[in-house]
């Protein structure tokens, strides 16, 4: 566990009785009961059958508690000072003090005993924990029989309540459950009355043993426990509690700061979130509310963007930087936007929209300083997304970009921003461009290339539509050089450079067509074939190059390839400098016009044969 944790064991009985004095507390965070009865029945059996149960987690306190805490379910709140918190242990140690307290009125457990069973069908069977369900009519309990002593012990049943080390009523109980055994008036001679009353009594002192032999066992049963020192950190705490969480569906660092804020502030924050996404619905079309909210409120406060930032932070600061987070958020929703990026599936990766956020959280919405700062924040994304500064410890990096860029927005020329650092963190070569792959995956370069090829409207091939925040969705992922042609060939048809977005209409109507000879079919029958090249350069797609390409319908095996070969290579090194041109462009913070770029491959051309001549 570390070198501040102390293993230590502690006494069932022991557990108890910090429970009932207050001293052993939960903290805000923690769920609430989420065992069944089956599950509490199965704990219970591992405790009277004293086999090893499992490791708790407590917190010492100190002098003042670091959490808002609160009783055990169904323990005495004292508004005394705990000594510890519980951090992990809560289901079984709550199931436990309810279960041998037996104050849940909607279930009662007992152990039953097959030898005290006046049914011969149950001999056979072995020593556990039973319970049975309670409901009430007119303040009545059923099954009426439960509360009966008799009618329990006929089952072989014993409550589990009689087990409470605290509980001293297994005496009176065992009386109860056997009155009527005593022999009566009608037994006149005194020796079988004398006879009757002795075999009475023993069986009374042999149930009392064995009620008390099982009262032993739970009394002295050993719960272990690691106890972190007062003098570990809240964070340290919260991080050890969730790497130890072992539920189902174990608390999430988001679940944490959503107690510990109610707690600390009484705001509760899904209700914040649904305001938040009343206000700026197109923000859940990038990254998931809780992530933005926490990631932007952490680097608002000087803190990383990650766990340990998010329980490091003033939680009335939070609500206070609610409005300023909000008008982050929204400003960098339209910077994001601004980008022709329309939705979280074609984001090359989700980590600048909080750090844009944070540093825009104060900045004015007009003027000329709206257009310097908004040149600052489209560079920086745009170098997001083309460099590998986010592949690794991204939340570390983050913060280091924020606290640059924010020094850079506060006048400061010379402040470091390491994602600006061209040695450290250098723009892909056309090599790498050619070799990005497909961009439906996560890789944020195959994704950046594809935001580029569709900056300058991505205009559909057949209906003309340019691509929008409405129709992004319905846009699918398609091959200019056909995937069926390119795997006969034994090209690799999946790079970023061979796709657009085109609708599903014509996806499913080009089929399994050659791509050239569909484009020049639309020609000869609909389009001006200017019409057909100024639709492929809105994807950045050289239209010359395909033209010339093909046709490839007489080839097959090695001699497919050696023909398509060179025109899909052509077609890949042209389109790699499109993009790479589009790539320096907005990676220095300008607004690229397209006649720019597609003039850029001429000039390119021209090097090329200058340098070759």
């Amino acid at each position: 566990m570390g070198a501040g944790s102390e293993a230590q064991n502690r006494t069932v009985k022991d557990w108890l009785t910090s429970i009932d004095w207050g001293q052993l507390r939960l903290p805000s965070f923690q769920r609430g009961v989420a065992w069944d009865a089956k599950r509490v029945a199965s704990m219970l059996n591992t405790i009277i059958h004293d086999l090893p149960l499992g490791v708790a987690l407590v917190l010492n306190v100190g002098d003042e508690e670091q959490f808002v805490s609160r009783p055990l379910v169904s323990a005495p709140d004292t508004n005394e000072l705990p000594r510890e918190h519980l951090l992990d242990g809560q289901q079984r140690l709550t199931a436990l003090y309810r279960a041998l307290r037996d104050n849940d009125p909607s279930i009662t457990y007992f152990v039953h005993f097959p030898e005290l069973d006046e049914d011969p069908r149950n001999d056979d069977e072995d020593e556990s924990v039973a319970w049975y369900r309670r409901w009430q009519i007119r303040e009545v309990a059923y099954p009426l029989w439960v509360d009966s002593p008799a009618e329990c012990l006929r089952r072989g049943l014993v409550p589990v309540r009689l087990l409470d080390p605290a509980n001293d009523e297994s005496a009176t109980w065992v009386e109860a459950a056997t009155a009527h055994l005593e022999p009566g008036e009608e037994i006149t001679d005194i020796a079988e009355y004398k006879a009757l009353s002795a075999e009475l009594s023993t069986s009374r002192e042999n149930l009392k043993k064995l009620i008390n032999a099982k009262r032993e066992i739970v009394s002295y049963f050993n719960l272990p426990f690691l106890r972190l020192p007062a003098t570990t950190s809240k964070e340290i705490a919260l991080s050890v509690f969730v790497n130890m969480n072992t539920n189902a569906k174990p608390l999430s660092a988001y679940d944490i700061v959503v107690a510990e804020l109610e707690a600390a502030t009484g705001e509760r924050l899904k209700e914040m979130e649904a305001k938040l996404n009343a206000e700026i619905p197109r923000l859940a079309r990038y990254l998931a509310l809780d992530n933005a909210v926490l990631q932007t409120q952490a680097l608002l406060q000087g803190k990383a963007p990650n766990q340990r930032g998010y329980f490091d932070m003033d939680y009335t600061v939070f609500v206070e930087n609610w409005s300023r987070m909000t008008q982050g958020l929204r400003r960098a929703v339209e910077t994001i936007e601004s980008l022709r990026i329309y939705d979280g599936e074609r984001l090359p990766t989700a980590i600048p929209i909080p750090v844009i956020a944070a540093l825009l959280a104060d900045e004015p919405a007009t003027g000329d300083r709206r257009g310097q700062v908004d040149q600052i924040m489209r560079r920086y994304a745009w170098r997001a997304f083309f460099t590998g500064r986010y592949e690794s410890t991204a939340a570390s990096r983050a913060a280091a970009d924020h606290k640059g860029l924010a020094q850079r927005l506060s006048g400061d020329e010379n402040a470091v921003v390491p994602v600006f650092n061209e040695d450290l963190f250098p723009l892909p070569t056309d090599s790498e461009l050619r070799t990005a792959k497909w961009p439906k995956g996560q890789g944020s370069l195959a994704r950046a290339i594809l935001a580029a090829t569709n900056y300058f409207g991505a205009r559909d091939f057949a209906d003309d539509t340019a691509l929008s925040a409405e129709n992004v969705a319905r846009r699918e992922y398609h091959h200019v050089f056909p995937n069926k042609l390119l795997d006969e060939a034994d090209l690799d048809p999946m790079k970023a450079l061979n796709c657009v977005l085109i609708t599903w209409k014509t996806n499913r109507s080009i089929g399994r067509l050659d791509p050239i000879t569909y484009l020049k079919k639309r020609a000869e029958n609909a389009l001006d074939p200017r019409e057909i090249t100024e639709r492929l350069e809105s994807h950045l797609v050289p239209y010359a190059t395909l033209a010339q390409a093909g046709p490839y319908v007489q080839a097959a095996g090695p001699e497919l390839r050696q023909v398509v070969q060179p025109d899909y290579d052509a077609y890949l090194d042209q389109r790699a400098v499109y993009v790479r041109e589009f790539m320096i462009a907005v990676c220095a913070g300008r607004l690229p016009h397209l006649r720019d770029i597609l003039d850029s491959l001429t000039l390119h051309e021209e090097h090329v044969d200058g340098s070759t001549s």
